[in-house]
């Protein structure tokens, strides 16, 4: 190598690294699995499953965390509150269904609570003030019901399934601490007491949320940000979905987000409010990884703070395996979870409408014009006549827009999905994609002389969808596609698809891409999406009568993706 190339090459590694150093101060998708913000895919309590679930503080500072459940329709919430971390602590808690506590209960999602970290309101607390041995809470169906309602499923069953979310809403300090009076983070720090370590004093932390009859608010409805400085991420956390029936567990990793909100001074709110939400962060940027070809590390801009976290779950391709095997009585499921999809799709959470000049369908000056042909050459709210009426205008040159000249214009408003989605949730806000299906042998499909068979999904997508080759669509914020007939999670909700044709095994690939408006602000193509494929095999009883053990096994496999990229950033400005 020359000299000069030599020069080139290291300062494109340069730049390389200052590209990827940077990334520190952008929103990016840790793949260390550390961050701030937590984004858990999947939750059930359906067939028997229960979902088990931590939460880790990896420093050596308390933290005041939110912790949000979304149901699988539209992701309106079901259960919010507060957490008060102490530094290096665990949290756990398990979501069920009601019927395992209380039969009366049966159908309606509970999260149980064995762990004494600090929540706002205390659970833990409650539950132990009721006898129970832990703390205990039904999931709620207000966020989707009376006039909240969306369209969707208004029982409670809708809550049964969904993923969830863990916000850092920043670190605990002991500014306040006085003589008679702990800090937060101290008050929220284990202490050894009757022979175990539990919180200094939890209910100082309610208290300060708390509106009290004498006409004294509790400290943090006067001022959040007291007791509060910048986040500080080290969070972790994963899930597990246990059946202990079937005799199985599928357990995954939460994916972290880093850089969620590096500038302000804390992101603290009341609980039982929906903010912080994943729009609430201060960085704007996000770290993108591309793959070959472009091997590389971009930061691209965006309007909103969520557009910058979907920025890093965008992806044009999700790939993964599937087992059906009849001999190993396999099943197989995709989750496919889109976990921003309520900010572009839901109307109460977003401003979903736009508008255009458009020329009035039934004014004869408008020549006729259809919508889907090209506007009139003058644009705009206008109404009335050219400078000439005659085949010339003033300079000699002929005027081609003669036949518009009385054209009425009209602001039509229209609703749809904020880029890169393209429905309204109403119920359902359906996307159309692209699947296709390979056996271990490279064979895409089954095989017949002369016909052409594509993948079969239930339920088909409707007559004209766009794009017309799209084999199927996707229409909620958490989906479950099942390969064949054997079922891994139980869901029997419309999240659920059924792919019927697939081979026994092998590999298939989900296309966002297909549809050409599956582009975002920044030109990444695709739709913001994670999730992963779960398999399970049943083997029955194996031993003698007198010394048998159920021989069932699980498998958990996170989807694989590519990233690209169709064009250069717009200007924010």
């Amino acid at each position: 190598m020359n000299r000069k190339n030599l020069t080139a090459a290291v300062l494109a590694g340069l730049a390389g690294a200052a590209g990827i150093a940077s990334s520190a101060q952008a929103v990016n998708l840790n793949p260390d699995g550390l961050g701030q913000v937590l984004i858990y895919p999947y939750y059930t309590s359906n067939d028997g499953n229960d979902t088990l679930l931590s939460v880790v503080n990896t420093t050596d500072s308390a933290k005041a965390v939110k912790v949000r459940f979304l149901e699988g329709y539209n992701s309106r919430e079901v259960l919010d509150f507060n957490m008060y971390m102490s530094a290096w602590d665990v949290w756990v808690a398990a979501i069920v269904d009601g019927g395992s506590v209380d039969a009366s209960q049966a159908g309606v999602p509970h999260l149980i609570i064995p762990d004494t970290t600090c929540t706002v309101p205390y659970l833990y607390g409650d539950g132990i003030d009721a006898g129970l041995d832990f703390g205990l809470q039904e999931f709620l169906p207000y966020a989707y019901t009376g006039d909240y309602e969306d369209g969707g499923p208004t029982d409670i069953a809708r809550a049964s399934e969904g993923h969830f979310e863990v916000i850092e809403m920043g670190t605990l300090t002991n500014e306040t601490e006085t003589a008679k009076r702990l800090g937060s983070a101290d008050a929220a720090t284990h202490i050894f007491e009757d022979g175990k370590q539990v919180p200094a004093d939890c209910m100082q932390l309610v208290d300060n949320w708390t509106d009290f009859a004498s006409g004294d608010d509790g400290m943090w409805l006067d001022d959040e940000t007291l007791d509060i400085a910048r986040n500080s991420g080290g969070l972790f956390g994963g899930a597990a979905v246990v059946n202990v029936g079937k005799g199985t567990m599928h357990a995954y990793n939460a994916r972290a987000i880093q850089g969620y909100d590096k500038d302000s001074d804390g992101n603290h709110f009341r609980p039982g409010n929906e903010r912080p939400s994943l729009n609430d962060g201060d960085q704007r940027t996000a770290t993108v990884f591309f793959g070959v070809p472009q091997d590389r590390a971009v930061q691209l801009s965006y309007l909103r703070g969520v557009d910058a976290i979907s920025a890093t779950f965008m992806h044009e391709y999700i790939m993964n395996e599937y087992n059906i095997e009849a001999g190993l009585n396999a099943a197989s499921e995709w989750i496919v979870t889109f976990p921003t999809k309520n900010f572009y799709v839901d109307p109460m959470v977003t401003d979903l409408q736009s508008s255009e000049w458009q020329p009035k369908l039934d004014d004869p000056g408008c020549g006729g014009w259809i919508p889907g042909e090209p506007f009139p050459s003058r644009n705009g709210p206008f109404d009335g006549d050219s400078v000439d009426q005659d085949d010339e205008n003033s300079n000699g040159v002929p005027d081609v827009q003669e036949d518009w000249v009385l054209c009425t214009y009209e602001e039509v408003f229209t609703v749809a999905g904020r880029e890169p989605f393209t429905s309204v949730f109403d119920g359902e806000a359906c996307e159309a994609f692209g699947l296709e299906i390979w056996d271990r042998e490279e064979n895409a499909g089954p095989d017949t002389p002369g016909n052409d068979r594509p993948p079969i999904v239930s339920p088909a997508p409707p007559g004209g969808s766009t794009p017309p080759e799209a084999p199927f669509e996707l229409c909620y914020e958490v989906n479950v596609l099942r390969f064949g007939d054997g079922p891994v999670f139980g869901t029997t909700s419309d999240l659920l698809y059924t792919i019927g044709n697939a081979a026994d095994n092998g590999w298939a690939r989900i296309n966002f891409g297909a549809d050409p408006d599956h582009v975002d602000w920044a030109g990444l193509v695709g739709l913001p999406v994670t999730g992963f494929w779960a398999v399970q095999y049943e083997n029955g009883f194996l031993g003698t009568p007198e010394a048998s053990v159920l021989a069932n096994y699980g498998g958990l496999f996170d989807h694989r993706a590519n990233t690209r990229r169709s064009y250069p950033s717009r200007s924010i400005d």
